[in-house]
């Protein structure tokens, strides 16, 4: 008896959602001569899927991995940013020697260039070997190593898309050759910088002269913000840093915001192709197929209905029925085009031919048949 009552226990404290977990993983490096430690994230569902996922390489994983594994997996539940692979590289004490520059050229040498050649050539495949990838990938690092991880920016052609700087210690020569870059960059880049009120003052005059330089960078391919965190110290601004970076990284990413709505959504002139234009910016950017959402065909269907654009409601339902064929949505915005354009007999075929399809939101197929059934009253069928 007290066996089942252990094995009940068990069975009720079991999760009931897939949560992600941490993998440690010793690369043996040809390069390095010796085994280093990654972690590794890998997103909730990553095995009941066939999805491929971007690559977040964090720098100094033994303490900077954890907050951003952290802060990835909160903010992709809730469909702010993508999923994506999270991987520390763990540095204890090999930090000093895996950032080691030419004192007179500033750039990676020995153990340095070794380090470097280890993430480029070695962590990147065996990633990509190993697990199911997209190649949009970012790279963040803290004072030292964030001013190392500036080198791969640096490369002809950039092997990051994204770069998060926290604190960076610039070496001398950085800020101009990151201005030159940048100016003239052909790849989009995403580059964020932070530091806070508090911080060492050396470091953040280093900060403000990259600042004064990439802040007057008029480069369409070059996404750039910089933030200062007021109340905060060298080490705690990181933890409020974290999600404004990814989301800066991603604002493209998330659904459709209040903002957006008022100010891109109301002032298209087709609603309609502003979503599917959005959602091909999300593919073409972040290299993810990601589905239209919900929310966002509705909010559509808001602007639409504000506007009084009825015909553009063909092409919306063009989209629900390749996207979300398995729901009301198709039939719903069919049904509106044929009621606003003067067809109600179509609109009521179109309204209950939703029964059985699955809800959208706050339609379910009783709304739609609610709607014919009005109709029906209204014009006496």
């Amino acid at each position: 008896m007290r066996l089942i009552s252990i094995l009940l226990i068990c069975f009720l404290l079991k999760p009931s959602k897939v949560v992600s977990q941490t993998e440690y993983i010793d690369v043996n490096s040809s390069i390095l001569k010796e085994s280093r430690q990654i972690k590794l994230q890998l997103p909730r569902n990553y095995n009941a899927s066939e999805k491929e996922y971007p690559i977040l390489i964090v720098l100094d994983g033994d303490y900077l991995f954890e907050p951003f594994a952290g802060n990835v997996d909160y903010l992709s539940y809730w469909g702010i940013i993508p999923e994506a692979i999270v991987v520390g590289i763990n540095q204890v004490g090999h930090r000093r020697k895996d950032g080691l520059l030419d004192e007179v050229e500033e750039l990676p040498t020995s153990t340095g260039a070794d380090f470097y050649e280890f993430i480029s050539l070695e962590v990147l495949k065996y990633l990509d070997d190993n697990y199911r990838t997209t190649p949009f990938t970012i790279i963040a690092g803290m004072d030292y190593m964030a001013n190392f991880s500036n080198f791969f920016l640096l490369k002809q052609n950039p092997l990051f898309s994204g770069y998060i700087n926290f604190s960076p210690d610039f070496t001398p020569l950085l800020p101009k050759r990151l201005k030159r870059k940048l100016d003239k960059i052909d790849n989009k880049i995403w580059y964020y910088l932070a530091t806070s009120e508090n911080d060492i003052p050396e470091l953040k005059n280093k900060i403000n002269t990259v600042d004064s330089y990439l802040s007057i960078c008029n480069n369409p391919n070059v996404n750039y913000r910089f933030e200062i965190f007021k109340n905060k110290d060298h080490f705690s601004f990181v933890a409020d840093a974290i999600p404004k970076a990814l989301n800066s990284i991603f604002e493209a990413y998330g659904p459709i915001s209040d903002l957006e709505y008022q100010s891109k959504l109301l002032t298209s002139s087709s609603p309609s192709n502003y979503l599917e234009d959005r959602y091909f910016t999300i593919q073409e950017l972040y290299a993810l197929e990601t589905p239209i959402r919900i929310v966002d065909f509705l909010k559509t269907a808001d602007a639409i209905e504000e506007k009084e654009l009825w015909d553009d409601y063909q092409n919306l339902s063009r989209l629900a029925k390749r996207e979300v064929s398995d729901t009301v949505l198709y039939h719903y915005f069919q049904g509106r085009y044929f009621e606003k354009s003067g067809q109600p007999k179509r609109a009521i075929k179109e309204y209950q031919g939703a029964y059985g399809l699955e809800s959208a939101g706050y339609l379910d197929s009783d709304v739609l048949l609610g709607k014919a059934d009005a109709l029906i009253q209204t014009f006496g069928y």
